[in-house]
């Protein structure tokens, strides 16, 4: 059990950069309750378009992850095969192979006169004819070359998509801040929606409780208030000025 652990460990430290935390992030756990389903609200433009970017984000990982396994399995040919390959007449084998390389090279970019181009043609049959006592070690080097062309091309691959991972998380990052900061402004107009709403049920709870105690108070009160005219006639206001006049009198006599 701990061998595995090992070798699971070391295959994860030969993963590129960009596929390491993928391996670390845990397994989701499936509790036995099904989750109760939860009524959807509409997705803002904001959460679209953060969804949008993890979409990319997660496409992109999945090409690394393909990638990387392109890269274990190329490599695990090569190992296979270059071992077939070494011992007695591989050294002259290869040589003669790059040599058949750039002699078809040249034909099809120096051969600049007939003579010339004869010349190579004439080296070049001669070394496929000595080329073709080296068949088996020319197949599998053949094979190693395609997989070592795979293997570059899933590299190159792989560098590319790291630089895009890199501004996806980047993108992503700053999406999600941008949905937060809405969250947030939503959610404080809401509170202030409703601090209003109690504020102003408050005053109108008050108000009415107010207006129902003055009444209370005027219906008590109005037991005990006799009725009266409170208008004074023409003719209590001619008395009164006589009684005012006369008073007035009687102050200069003394």
């Amino acid at each position: 059990m701990e061998d595995k652990k090992e070798k699971e460990k070391i295959a994860i430290t030969d993963l590129p950069p960009a596929l390491r935390e993928i391996a670390d992030i845990p397994a989701e756990s499936h509790s036995g309750a099904a989750p109760q389903a939860q009524p959807e609200r509409p997705r803002t433009e904001k959460e679209q378009a953060l969804d949008s970017l993890i979409a990319k984000r997660q496409e992109i990982i999945e090409k690394l992850k393909a990638n990387n396994a392109i890269v274990s399995e190329c490599r695990k040919s090569m190992d296979a095969l270059i071992p077939q390959i070494r011992g007695k007449g591989s050294n002259r084998a290869f040589g003669l192979m790059r040599e058949l390389e750039r002699l078809e090279f040249a034909i099809s970019t120096e051969a600049d006169t007939p003579k010339k181009e004869k010349e190579l043609i004439k080296r070049v049959r001669e070394v496929k004819k000595e080329l073709s006592t080296h068949k088996e070690i020319e197949s599998i080097q053949k094979k190693i070359d395609e997989h070592r062309r795979a293997l570059n091309s899933a590299l190159s691959d792989i560098r590319n998509l790291e630089h895009q991972l890199a501004d996806a998380r980047k993108a992503c990052d700053e999406a999600y801040a941008a949905v937060i900061a809405e969250r947030k402004s939503a959610y404080e107009g809401r509170q202030k929606k409703r601090d209003d709403t109690r504020h102003r049920e408050f005053s109108e709870q008050r108000e009415r409780v107010g207006k129902a105690r003055k009444k209370e108070y005027d219906d008590e009160i109005g037991k005990y208030m006799k009725d009266y005219d409170d208008t004074v006639s023409m003719e209590e206001i001619c008395i009164i000025e006589k009684k005012e006049r006369k008073k007035e009198e009687d102050n200069k006599d003394e």
